[in-house]
């Protein structure tokens, strides 16, 4: 588990801005920049806006959106550190549309979500044909910002059927305080559903027969009205 990494080596710069609405972003975004705020630590919040790349740029150096970071306001000589609150994305390109920093206290806890990783491949799939039912991808703790995570690892190969790691498997480490309930299941490992496949298959077949006996009713419903046509001719 390798820890975030140090605000010391990571420096976003931001820009002051004052327009607001979905124009200005429409009008910022086409310019290269990104709307954003900055929250946090009991002091007025502002506006500021910053090249979408160096976000990305940021996130890759550290531990994705919970990477420690010093925040640079240009035109000023000072720095403060800082997380990404909230990231929002264009869901087509992907590209960053919108972002929300919080200042943080080296010193003070805070509360943030860390993804889990399954390490191993499971005894039930391999030698029981189970499949891995990834039910939570990650936990909420609380600790310093030195102490963030960049992810947090859970071996699984010694599952088999029916047989589950929950919150309560994970290597924490010191300092760090989980928010969710111990006996949360983070992954399980089930069988087949070969019932389902099966009563699917079946329902399909019936389906089928019920088909094929509504149009053989059905020709033998033309048959006997092309009859009777053919009766009052003849009459």
């Amino acid at each position: 588990m390798a820890n975030v990494a140090t605000p010391k080596d990571i420096v976003l710069e931001v820009e002051s801005r004052e327009t607001t609405g979905s124009t200005a972003g429409r009008r910022m975004r086409r310019g290269g920049r990104v709307p954003g705020n900055v929250y946090g630590l009991d002091r007025p919040p502002f506006k500021v806006s910053v090249n979408p790349r160096r976000i990305d740029e940021v996130l890759r150096m550290g531990s994705g959106v919970n990477t420690m970071f010093k925040l640079a306001l240009a035109g000023e000589n000072k720095t403060r550190e800082a997380m990404i609150k909230e990231l929002q994305r264009d869901p087509v390109s992907g590209l960053p549309v919108h972002v929300d920093f919080i200042r943080v206290d080296p010193t003070k806890t805070v509360q943030v979500s860390v993804p889990v990783h399954l390490v191993g491949t499971p005894d039930g799939v391999k030698n029981e044909g189970g499949v891995v039912d990834f039910v939570n991808r990650v936990v909420n703790v609380e600790c310093l910002p030195s102490a963030i995570q960049e992810h947090y690892d859970v071996d699984v190969s010694a599952l088999r059927i029916n047989q589950h790691v929950s919150v309560s498997d994970l290597l924490i480490g010191e300092g760090v305080k989980l928010l969710d309930d111990p006996d949360q299941i983070l992954a399980v490992v089930v069988a087949p559903r070969v019932e389902e496949v099966a009563a699917t298959e079946e329902e399909a077949e019936a389906a089928e027969g019920e088909a094929a006996e509504g149009a053989e009713a059905a020709e033998g419903a033309a048959a006997e009205t092309s009859g009777d046509t053919e009766k009052k001719k003849e009459g």
